[in-house]
């Protein structure tokens, strides 16, 4: 049995995401199921999407396809290719070929086990949203929720930011300067002692927080009009059960790490 529902809604224009952006919005819905049978208990994959993306403007067409490729959906099949897609193309391939994957390798592990047939459900929701910094910086956020027939699911964030003057994706080497690492690690670890009410390493450590690997700062971001917030999604730094892990940082107190152009 397969069942598929896609459906492109009309442009969404907000004053919070389109007055300075020069693009309009519009967002792709995608609500689509297959089975892996016709009985009653069959294993069944379900994809739940609505992604959003540009229309107009000078760069449109190169954010979207930083998107597509850039892990705001998964696996990325997209990036094996260099071939320009439209979004509404791009996203109706990538289900296409996630179902086809699901049928092939999931049905092939339920026909040889049948008595846990809800081991092989699998479910797959991607929410997304954008927003500015009220200047020239937008964030693409994905919200994305998987569970691959387990008893509890994972949920991630993916935080993309543009520089819509230029269309170009900002990574943290173009916002701080050359060395940055260990300056931005400690503004990290002084706001995690706020957040989490510690002394010390040592008792972020208690919490779970970096406990078993080394300090970092992600590339997965928001920056704000006067803040960046780090995002570390659910059991990266941490053990499942303290979740999402944020943390947040005013501008001002990194301004020896920013570069002048970024500035």
């Amino acid at each position: 049995m397969f069942i598929a529902c896609i459906s492109v809604s009309c442009g969404r224009n907000t004053k919070a995401t389109t007055d300075n952006l020069g693009m309009e919005i519009d967002s792709i819905t995608v609500d689509t199921a297959v089975s892996l049978g016709n009985e009653t208990n069959a294993p069944t994959c379900k994809i739940n999407l609505s992604i959003k993306y540009f229309k107009g403007g000078k760069h449109a067409r190169m954010i979207n396809d930083t998107l597509l490729r850039n892990g705001v959906l998964t696996p990325d099949y997209l990036s094996l290719s260099n071939e320009s897609l439209s979004p509404v193309h791009a996203v109706d391939s990538f289900v296409r070929r996630f179902l086809s994957d699901y049928r092939e390798e999931y049905g092939r592990m339920y026909r040889s086990d049948r008595e846990h047939a809800a081991s092989y459900n699998y479910e797959y929701t991607v929410k997304t949203d954008v927003r500015s910094n009220g200047e020239d910086i937008m964030t693409y956020i994905a919200s994305v929720y998987i569970n691959g027939g387990g008893t509890q699911g994972t949920h991630q964030t993916l935080a993309l930011n543009f520089n819509v003057k230029t269309g170009k994706m900002l990574r943290l080497s173009d916002i701080f300067v050359p060395g940055h690492e260990q300056g931005l690690k400690e503004a990290i670890v002084e706001q995690l002692y706020d957040d989490y009410d510690a002394d010390n390493i040592e008792e972020l450590n208690e919490k779970t927080i970096f406990a078993n690997i080394d300090i970092y700062a992600p590339e997965n971001f928001i920056i704000g009009e006067d803040d960046i917030t780090f995002i570390y999604c659910e059991n990266e730094i941490a053990c499942r059960d303290m979740g999402e892990i944020r943390v947040t940082i005013p501008i001002s107190d990194l301004k020896k790490l920013i570069r002048k152009d970024y500035e």
